[in-house]
């Protein structure tokens, strides 16, 4: 056993091709963003490169997330599920018992590079620039512990670095334009003679609602005209309309804590809030257009996605300490309230619950919870010469596919040992396959455990439970929404995949 890991190891971290041929990974993660945020599965918002990606890649209409940016990460940095590498809640430092993408690429000759969020890079402590530093050639970003926080200023406890200095936020300096011009400029300065991994991790669409006056008023009419009912309406139709959801699927209920647009109040302020949203989409949209630009013409493969559904978390339960946020000390006006137009820096609203429902049009609930509007995800991936242009893709995957993607086009293997430390296997299975049109091992199951919330998927089957809650069975090839609990009716199968799911809380196996 001992001298099969250390072949391994030698095998993934050590040996080069004589000729590298091997592709560049570029995987672009976007922060609470909707199923259908984007123009390409729906959404209404101004995304024109990345509906060109998808245009000319793949998109997939049954890929998930984990509920949380933590669990997210993790399972996408490692290719395990979280709970086995200590990831449960929104942050964390995964255990001793896996190995990240960074950690295994960078030694295998790959140019390293990550951006905006730098969370779980290494399985060392990754809050600490040094260890970064080992296993990342090129970083710049936050290592602390909040989400953005500001995206005009510094922020208190998320220390910002550039290779391994501290950086300060520059005065007009916006973070998803930051995070682009770094990128532009690991691009421009590689070395041509080697693959590069890079992982753009952006803060947006996540709040606080940040964002470019310029982008804002794109879409203030938009949403004054449309509000949230008829806006979901539309981006149905568009789902449907695209392939990407079957005709007949149906809008879930409306969330509890929303109104009729017709019967909400403040109607310009509400149409605020989802203009800086989308604003902060578009902001996004152009950067990727900026980096596809800079790696045309290049054997690359990108994937992009989101690490959870988006949130409807109202402000009062970020301030309970009455925290500004920002590290310069100047006042930061917080609240969820009609005198507080959101937009600049000196603020700090949520998009809230009614626009969180359109962001992850059609699906029942939001990030953190196991309903399809907490795990279910956009995923492009485009890869010219490998991927036929615009196809769609049913296939049942999981956010852990992307790493053992990574380390099949790599030629890498996933290690049973890294640096004195044995590495549990990998969960994921590469979407290879797939992307050259050609039927892969598909997972037997996927389950699910976020902040209490549980869910097991097999086939089209799917249940799912709040915390403390009972179980639910859905039928997704009917019901993707999730509005007719059929557990009643076919209690042995809510047995069987309860089983499942014990049996894969305690080994992870599955």
């Amino acid at each position: 056993m001992l001298l099969r890991a250390l072949c391994l190891l030698l095998a993934s971290c050590l040996v080069l091709p004589a000729a590298d041929s091997r592709p560049n990974i570029v995987i672009i993660l976007a922060d609470d963003m909707g199923f259908s945020d984007l123009g390409c599965y729906g959404g209404e918002i101004q995304t024109p490169n990345l509906d060109k990606l998808a245009a000319e890649g793949m998109r997939f209409t049954q890929f998930y997330n984990c509920a949380l940016c933590g669990p997210s990460r993790a399972a996408l940095m490692t290719g395990q599920h979280p709970h086995r590498v200590g990831i449960t809640q929104w942050t964390g430092l995964l255990k001793g018992n896996c190995v990240t993408m960074f950690e295994v690429l960078n030694r295998a000759g790959y140019e390293t590079c990550a951006v905006g969020r730098l969370d779980m890079l290494t399985a060392e402590d990754w809050h600490a620039p040094e260890n970064l530093s080992r296993h990342v050639a090129r970083y710049f970003g936050s290592t602390g512990h909040q989400g953005p926080g500001n995206y005009f200023a510094d922020v208190r406890n998320t220390a910002f670095y550039r290779d391994g200095k501290p950086f300060s936020i520059p005065e007009g300096g916006y973070k998803t334009d930051l995070i682009t011009d770094f990128t532009l400029e690991f691009l421009q300065q590689r070395d041509k003679s080697k693959p590069f991994l890079l992982y753009m991790s952006h803060y947006a669409p996540h709040w606080p609602l940040h964002a470019k006056e310029a982008d804002i008023a794109k879409y203030r009419k938009l949403y004054r005209e449309l509000g949230w009912d008829t806006a979901r309406e539309q981006r149905l139709q568009r789902l449907i309309e695209k392939g990407i959801l079957p005709a007949g699927t149906k809008l879930s209920a409306r969330d509890p804590a929303a109104k009729p647009w017709s019967a909400a109040e403040h109607l310009d302020w509400e149409a605020e809030r989802m203009a800086v949203f989308a604003a902060q989409i578009d902001c996004l949209d152009q950067s990727v257009g900026r980096v596809m630009e800079a790696v045309k013409g290049t054997n690359t493969l990108v994937f992009f996605l989101s690490d959870n559904g988006a949130s409807d978390k109202a402000v009062g339960q970020l301030d309970k300490n009455g925290q500004t946020w920002r590290s310069d000390g100047k006042r930061t006006r917080v609240g969820n309230k009609p005198d507080i137009m959101p937009g600049p820096g000196d603020t700090f609203v949520t998009a809230g619950p009614a626009w969180a429902t359109l962001s992850n049009t059609p699906f029942r609930s939001h990030k953190q919870t196991n309903y399809e509007g907490g795990i279910s995800s956009p995923l492009i991936a485009w890869w010219p010469g490998v991927v036929k242009a615009g196809q769609i893709s049913p296939e049942l995957s999981h956010i852990t596919d992307i790493t053992a993607t990574v380390f099949d086009v790599s030629g890498q293997y996933y290690p049973e040992a890294f640096d004195n430390r044995s590495v549990a296997p990998m969960d994921g299975k590469s979407l290879r396959p797939v992307l050259e049109g050609k039927p892969r091992n598909s997972h037997e199951s996927l389950c699910w455990a976020t902040s209490g919330h549980k869910a097991v998927r097999i086939a089209n089957w799917k249940l799912v439970a709040a915390p403390k809650g009972k179980w639910q069975l859905y039928d997704l090839s009917e019901d993707r929404a999730e509005s007719r609990d059929l557990s009643s009716a076919h209690p042995e199968r809510v047995t069987e995949m309860a089983k499942v799911f014990g049996e894969w809380q305690q080994t992870g196996t599955h």
